[in-house]
């Protein structure tokens, strides 16, 4: 349970992060998001689920989180851990973007998470990129200066990639 109240604080801050950065820096914000996969990847999960006698919905996120909480087969409680791992395989891989390098908010969308805005605040010590989100929002909040590299998206974009 501390866990998993732990993992909801860090998606509440990270996405509260985000926000905040993208509200005081719209085309220079370094975001994450995770695209929506292709159906073929969902296949193998969807025949291992049918061979289980589940049918898959995999049409967005929530609708697969859904159909992944009714896939339980009694005496075999890994069978649904399995069923995990298959989905988390079938994703797209999560990339940083510079907000102005995308067309839309709607592109914003971390599909995995089912978060419409989201960036990594909470592991700094992670990722390069990372640490460029906390000097966003230390300069959002007036602590400091926007680096001259950053107050671009190119610049933003450089380091995303």
């Amino acid at each position: 349970e501390t866990n998993a109240m732990v993992e909801e604080m860090m998606l509440l801050a990270n996405c509260t992060v985000a926000k905040q950065i993208h509200k005081h820096y719209p085309h220079c914000s370094m975001l994450r998001r995770h695209p929506l996969p292709p159906p073929s990847n969902f296949e193998p999960l969807r025949k291992v689920a049918e061979a289980l006698g589940f049918t898959l919905e995999s049409s967005s996120n929530k609708t697969l989180a859904a159909s992944l909480d009714t896939m339980h087969v009694e005496g075999n409680p890994m069978a649904n851990k399995l069923l995990r791992i298959l989905a988390t395989r079938a994703m797209s891989q999560a990339v940083y973007f510079a907000s102005g390098d995308v067309s839309s908010s709607a592109d914003f969308l971390h599909y995995g998470l089912a978060a419409p805005i989201y960036t990594h605040f909470t592991s700094p010590i992670r990722r390069y990129a990372d640490v460029i989100v906390h000097r966003l929002l230390a300069a959002s909040i007036g602590l400091c200066g926007v680096p001259e590299e950053l107050a671009k998206t190119a610049g933003v974009t450089e380091v995303a990639h």
